[in-house]
């Protein structure tokens, strides 16, 4: 039977180890779910599996951006559906594995992005966040119920695509039918009790650090003008923080964990609300159920 198995959670929640138990029982490829993963050279602060892994041959998706190129989800669905069709030809399963929410998401439901043509925000930037949240009221009220005012970039988003559509955001999405594209899919996520993943966060950062990220991060600089996209990654941008000399290195690995938990909490939220899933505490119990053991 055919199957494509979704493996979600939070970071440090054990995804990865996972999807090569079950890559490995399945003789499948794993797709790399994980925003930050696409970019080349960005690997300890990723958290990406390490090239010498034999299961790192398995993974697709994963190192196709250069760290100064910009990236987007709408890319990701593209590529992703692409990359599906293509394997399902040879493989009866799929392993799809990795924590961006949105780009999972986006990919296996019906989510459908319109090409845009570039559009002139110089009028906007003049405007004070008053004033923008008040134009985007005129526009596309339903907007303003999840954008707060002070997120400037998302309000002048959400204004461009209002002015440069028939329909404005909010009225396109609800138009989709928000129905599955795959027919057989299984979404799965491992969510240890926070206690325990909290640990297993502050573990990894402190094991990033001993791996050379302040060592990989002077790399990433010297050789690339790192895209805004590849700087908003977690454990980076505080790292080119402490290289100014913002931040201690202490201050800097702590603010890391801190950040890093409060998006571990925020991953658990989007994957509940917005995905038909099983959840699992224990990482052994979910390889079993598949396995039907």
């Amino acid at each position: 039977m055919r199957m494509i198995y979704i493996i979600v959670g939070p970071t440090g929640s054990g995804k990865t180890s996972i999807a090569k138990c079950l890559s490995e029982y399945f003789n499948c490829p794993i797709i790399n779910a994980d925003a930050f993963q696409i970019y080349q050279d960005m690997d300890i602060g990723t958290a990406k599996i390490s090239k010498d892994d034999p299961f790192y041959k398995r993974h697709y998706l994963l190192d196709i951006k250069r760290p100064d190129e910009s990236f987007s989800v709408m890319e990701y669905q593209s590529l992703f559906r692409e990359k599906v069709q293509e394997l399902l030809q040879k493989y009866d399963n799929l392993i799809v594995c990795g924590g961006t929410g949105l780009y999972i998401r986006a990919s296996i439901y019906d989510y459908e992005f319109k090409e845009e043509e570039p559009t002139d925000t110089s009028d906007l930037e003049k405007m004070n966040n008053d004033e923008l949240y008040d134009l985007l009221m005129s526009l596309d009220q339903e907007a303003t119920k999840t954008i707060h005012k002070n997120n400037r970039k998302r309000v002048i988003r959400a204004i461009t695509i209002a002015r440069s559509h028939e329909l404005n955001k909010s009225e396109a999405i609800k138009l989709q039918e928000h129905k599955l594209i795959y027919d057989d899919i299984k979404i799965l996520m491992i969510s240890p009790n926070r206690e325990q993943l909290y640990a297993n966060i502050n573990q990894r950062v402190d094991e990033m650090f001993e791996k050379g990220l302040v060592e990989e991060v002077k790399e990433l600089l010297n050789k690339y003008n790192l895209s805004s996209t590849a700087k908003a990654a977690i454990g980076y941008k505080e790292v080119i923080d402490y290289l100014d000399g913002k931040l201690s290195l202490d201050d800097c690995k702590e603010l890391i964990k801190k950040r890093t938990r409060n998006y571990a909490k925020r991953q658990v939220t989007f994957f509940k609300n917005q995905f038909d899933l099983k959840i699992y505490e224990d990482k052994e119990q979910l390889i079993k159920d598949v396995r039907g053991e």
